[in-house]
């Protein structure tokens, strides 16, 4: 394993903590703990409130990104207390900031700072909270399309997790619509991915205006690590780049599918998911000869 090029990949929001590996490794709390208490300190006091079991926030969307933010920032300073250095980093939708913390690009600050610019800037232009976000597994690109056509639902396809799995987002009502519908159709699984939303649809596009002015005057250098953006599977080589993944990363669609590919073309062939669930993990079965995932907690025990 060790002879193997790995990949950090740092997720976007926690969906439950059913499969957190953290518990095997008993650095792990201190360091979450520190974390979270300057967390606390520099941006919501709330958050020393959390718990995984009895307060896990996991339905308090801004809250939500903190936590995952701060969960995979623990991950990364485990991971370099240990010496051990990832050949290119990916943040899978907001875990941009992570993996730009990770790299040096920003401080755990500014990406705290980002986190809450871009949610207020949401809420600033999109006010209400009739958006939702949905994902199916089991259609096709052109499936989806299908059904949105014959149905007049006003959506759009913001990732691609694979041939046969995306992420859908517009207005509640369409995508629920749509969600329906493509159970109907065959789809193996359909859900709501349960945020108000519309994450990487040109919905937001007013909001990245606004973001760009914390963005684009905040300290944020040139990435130390190689980090892919999973917008144009591009390097983010320096401070420029690494601005305009940011802004650009809220209201433009993403492809996860090509991300994972283009990086084991480049030789990668060990992922770690940075973060308590597996998600990124179960979807790579469905990305053809890419490599493969390992619990992160089992490269710190080794």
């Amino acid at each position: 394993m060790a002879e193997d090029k790995i990949a950090f990949v740092f997720p976007a929001f926690i969906s439950d903590y059913r499969d957190d590996p953290s518990g095997g490794i008993p650095a792990f709390g201190p360091v979450f703990q520190s974390y979270l208490a300057r967390a606390a300190s520099f941006i919501d006091q709330e958050l020393l409130a959390f718990h995984p079991e009895s307060n896990p926030m996991l339905q308090d969307e801004l809250r939500n990104q903190y936590i995952s933010y701060i969960y995979s920032c623990s991950c990364a300073d485990l991971f370099k207390k240990s010496g051990i250095r990832p050949e290119i980093t990916a943040g899978y939708s907001m875990g941009i900031y992570a993996s730009l913390c990770f790299s040096g690009s920003i401080t755990f600050e500014t990406g705290l700072l980002f986190i809450n610019k871009a949610y207020e800037a949401i809420r600033q232009t999109l006010p209400n909270t009739y958006y939702a976000m949905g994902g199916v597994i089991g259609l096709k690109e052109e499936d989806i399309k299908e059904i949105a056509s014959q149905h007049n639902l006003d959506l759009m396809i913001v990732n691609r997790n694979s041939d046969y799995s995306f992420i859908v987002a517009g207005s509640s009502f369409h995508v629920n619509v749509f969600l329906l519908k493509a159970r109907e159709e065959g789809a193996l699984n359909s859900k709501s991915l349960g945020v108000t939303i519309p994450y990487h649809s040109n919905l937001l596009a007013e909001a990245a205006k606004v973001l760009s002015a914390t963005v684009f005057s905040s300290d944020v250098k040139a990435p130390e690590l190689p980090i892919i953006s999973v917008l144009n599977q591009d390097l983010i080589t320096d401070a420029g780049r690494a601005r305009n993944e940011v802004v650009n990363n809220i209201f433009n669609p993403f492809n996860w599918q090509a991300t994972q590919t283009q990086m084991c073309r480049s030789g990668i062939r060990l992922f770690t998911e940075c973060g308590p669930s597996q998600s990124l993990r179960k979807n790579s079965r469905f990305i053809p000869d890419c490599g493969r995932f390992v619990n992160w907690n089992s490269l710190l025990s080794q």
